[in-house]
């Protein structure tokens, strides 16, 4: 049995991630964590105002964004989901898809019911463009 080689996200998307999470978290806006992980459910970049497990996370958004997909795939909604909401009577879960052309990800958002969720999302479609190469990554790191 062969073991499948698993694509390394390069560095640059790395720090990009953990930066733009950073500007996130920081910017007052009800979001409590956010983290970028790989399809299969590997963190690449976590900020967070509290302490939480990044793999669980991890884990979680992967299993979403599968399932997702699949709902898209089996209700002939679309081809590619792109976003999941999840509100609870504390807050939202927000699961984006990353696509990147070789290296897709996923990103996760955890908010406060303090948050207005519509700011969230344009932020958070923001970074997925930045990190998905729809706008420029060189900018925002200098």
């Amino acid at each position: 049995m062969s073991k499948e080689k698993v694509a390394e996200i390069p560095k640059v998307l790395k720090v990009s991630a953990d930066k733009l999470l950073k500007e996130l978290v920081e910017a007052d806006n009800g979001i409590e964590t956010a983290l970028v992980t790989t399809e299969d459910g590997f963190s690449v970049a976590i900020h967070s105002t509290e302490q939480v497990e990044s793999s669980k996370l991890a884990a979680m958004a992967s299993s979403l964004s599968a399932i997702g997909n699949l709902s898209v795939e089996e209700t002939n909604t679309g081809t590619k989901y792109h976003s999941m909401i999840i509100e609870s009577d504390n807050g939202y879960v927000l699961i984006m898809d990353i696509c990147h052309e070789a290296f897709p990800m996923i990103l996760n958002i955890v908010a406060s019911k303090k948050a207005i969720l519509g700011r969230v999302i344009h932020s958070a479609k923001s970074v997925v463009d930045i990190l998905q190469g729809n706008a420029s990554i060189i900018d925002r790191i200098i």
